[in-house]
């Protein structure tokens, strides 16, 4: 009996372990009609990193719009405001302070992944619950941001609470594409993310001959700063005019190479 008990235990313990490897991995892909999870993993929840910088940029374009600034305006940012231990190209560009205009600082967060620039567009524009409810009013329920890069940063535990589901997130990307000529902010968010400085490794490793990607990447880090996650999203545009939103978010990995391997197994025929 009691051998039968712990053969019963052992697999379930294998039952649980392969369920949570196949979840490791979770991407979703859309393909005209056609609605592609991969390994099941559409609705599972997955950390987002930076790529929080996408949908907070179009909350922020909503924002601009809704209050008439265009993208040249220009505010005063002072280096001893900013935080200094986090990834922030933005921190060399200052002495003591200087202006940035808001189209600079949306091109810093999305094309430069910039803590800093994300955090001031919380602060100018809205914070976590404001972007949160925008994309509720939206419809998409399965993308939640609770928390800033900076309160993240001061308990690393949080950014768990920043997460989505692969599919909300594509269906959020093919709204965008969509509705991008809507508002001249959006085209320019546009242009960023076909601009993206970040993760040649990823997405854009797997593309075909003159496809063409605008995208935005994620990366954790854990304590002894080893990878803990990579996310990229983005929106693949064929070189036959087709194009397919594409969200793939990989967890505990140290392989950038692993989103590229499923991103050509979801764009292939």
């Amino acid at each position: 009996m009691k051998s039968t008990t712990k053969l019963l235990f052992f697999f379930l313990v294998l039952s649980l372990s392969i369920q949570v490897q196949a979840q490791r991995c979770g991407a979703f892909i859309i393909k005209g009609d056609r609605y592609i999870s991969y390994k099941g993993t559409a609705d599972k929840r997955y950390e987002l990193n930076s790529v929080m910088k996408f949908p907070q940029a179009i909350y922020v374009a909503h924002y601009l719009d809704s209050c008439g600034i265009g993208l040249d305006q220009r505010v005063t940012v002072k280096k001893q405001d900013l935080e200094q231990n986090t990834w922030s190209p933005m921190l060399k560009m200052i002495d003591e302070e200087r202006e940035f205009s808001y189209g600079e600082l949306l091109a810093l967060s999305l094309q430069q992944s910039d803590n800093n620039a994300c955090d001031l567009l919380f602060k100018l524009c809205g914070a976590p619950k404001d972007v949160q409810n925008y994309l509720r009013n939206l419809g998409f329920k399965d993308i939640r941001i609770k928390w800033t890069e900076k309160q993240m940063h001061s308990k690393p535990r949080r950014s768990r609470d920043n997460w989505c589901t692969p599919s909300d997130m594509a269906k959020l990307l093919n709204w965008f594409y969509c509705d991008r000529q809507s508002s001249p902010i959006l085209m320019y968010i546009w242009d960023l993310m076909l601009n993206c400085e970040t993760g040649n490794n990823r997405i854009k490793a797997a593309l075909p001959p003159g496809a063409q990607l605008a995208h935005k990447t994620g990366t954790g880090f854990s304590k002894d700063k080893t990878l803990r996650g990579i996310n990229d999203v983005g929106i693949v545009i064929m070189p036959n005019g087709n194009y397919y939103p594409i969200a793939i978010f990989i967890k505990h990995t140290q392989r950038e190479e692993e989103v590229a391997e499923i991103a050509r197994l979801l764009l292939s025929p």
